[in-house]
């Protein structure tokens, strides 16, 4: 079974505005199973779910909603599996491309076009919005626990469930201040 994107048609949005909700599926293959954000491969362990409310405001559409789901990513210090939870309220207002601006000029940008999507040939990926809202409420930094002591760099050892007879290393940058400390000590 195969499913277009999710597009909402502004061409044939009605003048009251249009509710829309949608469960992600797992035999959706266009769903964003791995988002690649800051160098982390994020899986989804419960298929995204986006409900909401699309309202022409002038010239421009308003869109409201909701973006839920729940994503795996391995911590940064040991691998392991964390799960992150991702809730979070939408409110984005988009405008039509501007046809003079014409793709690749350049132009000043101001501080309101910084809050205003763009749309192109007269409709909004949803898919696209939910893929854009699950990146940005993603934590910059992924840890089982703040006190992960996370793998030993010469033999692997996950230091949170076992010690490692492993001698550690000392940088060469400060290699003099520990032979200092050595002497002062002895």
């Amino acid at each position: 079974m195969t499913r277009e994107i999710m597009l909402i048609s502004l061409a044939r949005l009605p003048v009251e505005g249009l509710a829309f909700e949608h469960q992600y599926g797992p035999d959706e293959p266009d769903r964003p199973d791995r988002l690649d954000t800051t160098g982390h491969q994020f899986r989804f362990r419960d298929a995204p779910k986006v409900a909401g409310r699309i309202d022409r405001v002038g010239s421009e559409v308003r869109l409201r909603g909701h973006v839920s789901t729940v994503v795996i990513e391995a911590c940064d210090r040991c691998l392991k599996d964390v799960e992150i939870p991702v809730e979070t309220d939408v409110d984005l207002l988009y405008a039509s491309e501007d046809p003079g601006s014409g793709k690749g000029s350049e132009s000043e940008v101001h501080g309101r076009d910084l809050d205003v999507a763009v749309y192109e040939n007269e409709s909004i990926d949803i898919d696209q919005m939910v893929r854009e809202q699950v990146e940005l409420n993603l934590p910059p930094r992924v840890l089982c626990d703040e006190d992960c002591r996370g793998l030993c760099p010469q033999c692997g050892a996950d230091l949170n469930i076992e010690e490692c007879g492993c001698a550690t290393p000392v940088d060469p940058v400060w290699r003099a201040l520990a032979d200092f400390k050595a002497d002062s000590e002895s």
